[in-house]
């Protein structure tokens, strides 16, 4: 009998190859080095526009050892600054969000202060406007460039990298989600998980669904791994970063991508017939995998902590009107991505304690039902060798 090939199998041309060396998931000296070439040089998001709701309003988001506040200044843009003091270096905020009161950072250690806006200095204690040697403009904060797209905010911290939408390759590659209008979308639900994984393990892990009928009953159950994907990639062609990974289509008596399959929220409103048959999945390299359903929208960031640790962010986005309207339940939802992640988190886990292993030093293979995690593989390598 012929084997049901997952996901109707894979690209012509898909050969066996090798994965990345066990090292790469551990080493601290090539932790490093992807932190200088990947994730220091490239557009990373950090969250939602309606998650900054008042002038004055900061997130903070670390990345590896850097930590950087995001801030909503009085003319409504979002300006991002390293989080740390021009005096001695202290962190300036230390919890995740909060609000600069009259749009003023205050340094916890020697109370220098700063314009939110700017990232002006414009208070240093006890010293006299006129000291010999130093001048307050000399000590504005360093920025962090800070671009949106579609509801989302993103940071670079290269000052000379192409813009977000160059990077993108926007609107050309993007074109079949449009319709889904993820400007409009508001964010429902937000949950933090810290896995005990490589990062890259985690994205790796997204990009393939030869697992899904093992470790994911619930998720198979919806969207069957053997129901062929319908391919999108001659309609809109990745890029550098952004890659398609198709729709997959759900079984058969299932509305939504839910436990039960039962629609408890209207359909997105401009959607095709075919869209709310399935569920399209892409991502943004390098720590970006979005699931959009029919009637909402499940994505996660992955941050490097340590070569060995990874906090993951998981967002679930709806329209206002669901989440406006009490009569809309979005658990449904939420319990659905939070039980495939936590899933997902296990074993990744369990491959990061193998690959640390004498016996993973050269790695393992890539079959072609690996073929998207054999182009992230690339993607790094290409990266580090730039």
């Amino acid at each position: 009998m012929a084997t049901k090939l997952v996901e109707g199998g894979w690209p012509e041309g898909t050969i066996v190859r090798p994965t990345l060396p066990g090292k790469d998931y551990y080493d601290v000296q090539n932790y490093q080095r992807e932190l200088e070439k990947i994730w220091f040089r490239t557009w990373l998001c950090i969250g939602r526009v309606e998650e900054w709701k008042n002038a004055g309003d900061f997130i903070t988001t670390q990345v590896a050892h850097e930590n950087v506040m995001s801030v909503l200044t009085s003319d409504g843009q979002i300006k991002s600054y390293y989080n740390v003091c021009r005096h001695k270096g202290s962190r300036l905020c230390e919890g995740s969000s909060g609000h600069f009161h009259q749009g003023r950072i205050f340094c916890p250690y020697h109370s220098w202060g700063y314009n939110a806006d700017s990232g002006a200095l414009i208070r240093t204690p006890n010293l006299p406007d006129d000291l010999e040697g130093f001048c307050r403009d000399d000590f504005s904060l360093f920025q962090v460039r800070t671009e949106t797209a579609h509801g989302f905010v993103f940071i670079n911290f290269d000052k000379d990298t192409e813009s977000l939408e160059q990077a993108l390759g926007l609107p050309e590659s993007f074109d079949i989600y449009e319709r889904y209008h993820f400007q409009r979308l508001r964010l429902g639900h937000k949950k933090s998980y810290v896995v005990e994984a490589n990062w890259k393990l985690i994205m790796e892990n997204a990009l393939e669904c030869y697992h899904c009928s093992t470790i994911h009953p619930e998720l198979s159950r919806c969207t069957p791994p053997t129901i062929a994907r319908h391919w999108v990639h001659d309609e809109v062609p990745g890029t550098k970063i952004l890659m398609h990974a198709g729709a997959m289509q759900l079984a058969p008596g299932f509305e939504r991508m839910t436990m039960d399959g039962v629609g408890r929220r209207p359909f997105f409103p401009d959607i095709t017939e075919q869209d709310r048959k399935g569920i399209y999945y892409f991502f943004i390299f390098p720590h970006l995998f979005f699931a959009v359903a029919s009637d909402y929208v499940f994505y996660f960031s992955a941050w490097p902590m340590a070569g060995d640790k990874t906090l993951v962010v998981g967002h679930w986005l709806f329209e206002p009107e669901v989440l406006e309207n009490p009569e809309y339940d979005i658990s449904d939802a939420v319990d659905f991505w939070d039980i495939t992640s936590v899933e997902d988190w296990k074993a990744s886990e369990l491959v990061q304690q193998g690959n640390q292993s004498k016996a993973y030093e050269h790695g393992g293979v890539l079959i072609p039902n690996d073929w998207r995690v054999g182009k992230f593989s690339d993607y790094v390598r290409n990266e580090l060798a730039d």
